[in-house]
C-alpha cells in the first residue's frame, strides 16, 4: 500500500471518530488535499464542482422550495446568504466518498454517475434526522410521503444535485484513481454510515440504523454483482 494512502485512511478514520467536530471537516480536506497529489489527480475539481453546486442548490432551494422542498436554516452557523457554510463544504466530503465507491464497483460512466448519486441519497437517510433534531434547518414543507417527518422531495433534490455536479465532474474530467485507493470505497462509506449511528442523538437512532443497514444491502448486492460479471 502506498504510503500516501495510508495516510488518507488514517486521516478519514480519524475524522469519524472526530465526527461531531469541526475537526471532521478538516481532516476530510486533508484526505482530499493527499489523494490528490497522486492517487486521483481530478479530485479537486470534483469537490469544488459538489460545493459549488451544492451551495447553489440550497440558495435557491431556501428561496423558492427547489429542488429539496421549504425550508431555512436555524442553528448552524455561520451562514451567507441564509445557507450554512458548512453543507457547502459537506455536499464535496459525501462526494468524495460517494464517487470513490462507484468508481470501485463500476467502469461505465452512467453507472459510476446514477449509482454515487443514489449512494449520496442513502447519506442524507441519516443526515437529515440527525441534523433536523438539532433544529440544524427547519421543514416547512409536510408531505403524507415521508421519511421520519423529512418530506419525499428532499431526497428527489439530493439525487438530482448530485446527478449534476456527478454529471459536470465526468464531462470535464479525464477520472482516473489509483487502486490502492479506490479498493476502500465501500469500507469508507460504511465506515461513514455506521459512524452516524453511532453519533446519532438516541430519538433519531432508528432512521440511521435503516440507512445504514440500506447500505450495507446495497454494497452487498454490487460486490455480488461485481464478482458474478467477473
Amino acid at each position: 500500500m502506498e504510503r500516501d494512502v495510508k495516510i488518507v485512511i488514517s486521516l478519514i478514520i480519524l475524522a469519524n471518530l472526530l465526527k461531531r467536530s469541526p475537526f471532521y471537516t478538516f481532516l476530510y480536506l486533508a484526505a482530499i488535499i493527499i489523494s490528490s497529489r497522486k492517487l486521483w489527480k481530478s479530485l479537486p475539481r470534483l469537490y469544488i464542482t459538489a460545493l459549488i453546486v451544492g451551495f447553489f442548490a440550497e440558495l435557491i432551494g431556501t428561496r423558492v422550495c427547489l429542488p429539496f422542498g421549504c425550508y431555512y436554516y436555524k442553528n448552524l452557523q455561520p451562514q451567507i446568504y441564509g445557507v450554512a457554510l458548512s453543507v457547502p463544504l459537506t455536499w464535496g466530503i459525501f462526494g468524495f466518498f460517494s464517487y470513490l465507491t462507484a468508481y470501485q464497483f463500476f467502469k461505465k460512466q452512467s453507472q459510476r454517475i446514477l449509482f454515487a448519486s443514489f449512494l449520496m441519497v442513502i447519506i442524507d437517510l441519516a443526515v437529515d434526522p440527525i441534523m433536523t433534531s438539532w433544529d440544524a434547518w427547519i421543514w416547512e414543507t409536510i408531505t403524507s410521503l415521508n421519511w421520519f417527518g423529512i418530506p419525499w422531495i428532499n431526497y428527489l433534490g439530493w439525487f438530482l444535485t448530485s446527478l449534476i455536479f456527478f454529471t459536470i465532474y465526468e464531462s470535464t474530467s479525464k477520472v482516473k484513481i489509483s487502486e490502492d485507493l479506490y479498493k476502500f470505497g465501500a469500507l469508507i462509506y460504511l465506515l461513514e454510515m455506521a459512524t452516524f449511528v453511532v453519533y446519532a442523538p438516541s430519538k433519531v437512532r432508528i432512521p440511521t440504523i435503516w440507512a445504514f443497514l440500506t447500505s450495507l444491502i446495497v454494497l452487498t448486492l454490487s460486490y455480488i454483482l461485481q464478482r458474478w460479471q467477473r
